[in-house]
This record gives structure tokens, sequence and C-alpha cells, in this order.
């Protein structure tokens, strides 16, 4: 049995991320995180770039390619 996401797509092709950004002080860079809502795992990001590289590997990334699983469990900061 497959089981599927909205919009009716199988789970193993379907990916949703809640995407956070936020700055260190009022002159500083950037951050990110992305936080998969299938596996509630988060990624952090020092720069908003390595997100959208992050973002664009996931979307390459086919499941079953023997690619590992690129979700890290990490702590938000507060």
């Amino acid at each position: 049995m497959t089981h599927s996401q909205p919009g009716g797509l199988p789970a193993n092709i379907y990916r949703s991320y809640l995407v956070r950004f936020w700055q260190s002080n009022q002159q500083g860079h950037w951050h990110a995180s992305a936080q998969c809502v299938q596996t509630g795992n988060t990624v952090l990001f020092g720069e908003v770039e390595s997100l959208l590289a992050f973002l664009q590997t996931e979307i390459q990334t086919r499941p079953g390619n023997g690619a590992p699983d690129r979700d890290l469990l990490l702590t938000a900061p507060e």
C-alpha cells in the first residue's frame, strides 16, 4: 500500500519544508532553517545560499537512488 500526501502524490515523491529566516542583529547577515514537515527534522544554515543549495539538492535527489538521507536533526536557536 502506498501512502499519499496532499495532492494525491505518493509519500516518497512529496517533500514539504517550513523555512525560517532570522538575523543575529540588525546589521547581521541572515540565517535560515528548514524543517521537514513529514519528519520534524530541522537543518540549520549560516547563510541563505546554503539553504538554497540544500533545497536544490533535495529536489534533485530521487528516493531509491542510493543517496543518503539529507535530513539532520538539530536544535533551533532560541
